[in-house]
């Protein structure tokens, strides 16, 4: 049994400027983020915690804030190889604007056209290097929920990912179906500390299994 991993989770929104006054966000409230790192730490794991801005942050981990996308993937590249386990809960913008204006912008009577460019895929890079670490990320779709989820878990290179819907933002409860590449469990209706305390266990019975199979091999 591996009783002490370090856990590397990634939670809440990123923001994306505009100008000094207006980002690009979404409704991330970083509640499950914030609960898979209190399960870990309650289990007596490490905690590296690297977070947009939320109202709440867990005690008793490294904590890291951060602001934008290209902030949470410099961080999440220089801790991945200090971890065991990631996690990514994070509501990572897919965008960013192709150039930031540095006064604010005027009202006029033409509209303002954004250019935007697309961030770094996090989850993906940790799962294209994770060497004999596990990687799981969270998929959330408005449509073909399953569907998508499992082109995402294939296309990231992870070892399992949690599907869950747009009711999910800011809730304490939700539904979400945890996917590895031969199976699908549906978690209906459960707190979100219920659902990371199953992740958490998740991720850790597939670590000892790679571990296993190393030894063994």
């Amino acid at each position: 049994m591996f009783k002490k991993l370090t856990f590397l989770i990634l939670s809440g929104p990123t923001k994306e400027y505009i100008d000094p006054v207006r980002y690009i966000s979404n409704e991330s409230s970083g509640k499950m983020g914030l609960a898979l790192a209190e399960y870990a730490v309650k289990k007596g794991h490490r905690v590296i915690f690297i977070s947009g801005e939320v109202k709440k942050y867990p005690a008793q981990v490294k904590l890291v804030k951060v602001t934008t996308a290209l902030e949470m993937f410099k961080e999440s590249k220089f801790s991945l190889q200090k971890a065991d386990i990631v996690i990514s809960a994070a509501a990572v913008a897919d965008y960013r604007l192709a150039k930031f204006q540095k006064h604010k912008i005027k009202k006029s009577g033409n509209s303002t056209l954004l250019w935007l460019k697309n961030n770094p895929d996090i989850v993906k890079y940790c799962g294209k290097n994770k060497s004999n670490k596990v990687v799981a990320g969270f998929a959330l779709e408005t449509q073909n929920l399953l569907a998508n989820a499992k082109l995402k878990l294939q296309s990231k290179n992870l070892d399992l990912i949690v599907a869950n819907g747009r009711d999910s933002f800011g809730s304490d409860k939700t539904t979400v179906y945890m996917i590895k590449s031969d199976s699908i469990v549906e978690i209906k209706n459960r707190s979100k500390k219920f659902i990371a305390g199953k992740i958490i266990n998740e991720t850790v019975k597939i670590f000892e299994n790679i571990k296993s199979l190393k030894n063994n091999a």
